[in-house]
C-alpha cells in the first residue's frame, strides 16, 4: 500500500495506515486485535495522538525518509490545527478500505 500526505499546520507530512501501523499503535496502547476495529470510538486523545503519530511514522518509513517528527512535536503542529485530527481518521478510513462516502444505487 501506498502511502499519501497529511498537511497539519502547514506542515506536509508522508501517512500510511498499513498493518506496521496499526501494529505499533496496538503495541503502545495494549490495544488487542479484537478491540482495532473500535478504532476512533471514544478515543483519549493521548490514543489518537498515538494512532496519527504511527501511521506519520509508517508513513516516512514508506517513503523511505527517517522520521523528523516526535510524538511532543507532532502535538505542537495540532495545537494550530485541530481539524488535522478529523483529516487522519479520514485517512484512516480510506486505507483501511472504508468507504466515506456511500453511493446510492439507481433505483430501476
Amino acid at each position: 500500500m501506498n502511502y499519501t500526505f497529511i498537511e497539519i499546520n502547514n506542515k506536509k507530512l508522508p501517512i500510511k495506515f498499513g498493518f506496521n501501523a496499526l501494529r505499533k499503535y496496538s503495541s503502545k496502547t495494549n490495544t488487542s486485535l479484537q478491540d482495532l476495529d473500535k478504532i476512533g470510538a471514544d478515543m483519549t486523545l493521548n490514543d489518537a495522538l498515538t494512532l496519527i503519530y504511527c501511521g506519520i511514522e509508517d508513513g516516512y518509513r514508506a517513503a523511505k525518509q527517517e522520521c523528523e517528527i516526535g510524538i511532543d512535536d507532532l502535538a505542537d503542529l495540532i495545537d494550530g490545527d485541530f481539524d488535522s485530527i478529523g483529516k487522519a481518521m479520514e485517512i484512516l478510513t480510506e486505507q483501511m478500505g472504508g468507504n466515506t462516502a456511500k453511493k446510492q444505487k439507481a433505483k430501476k
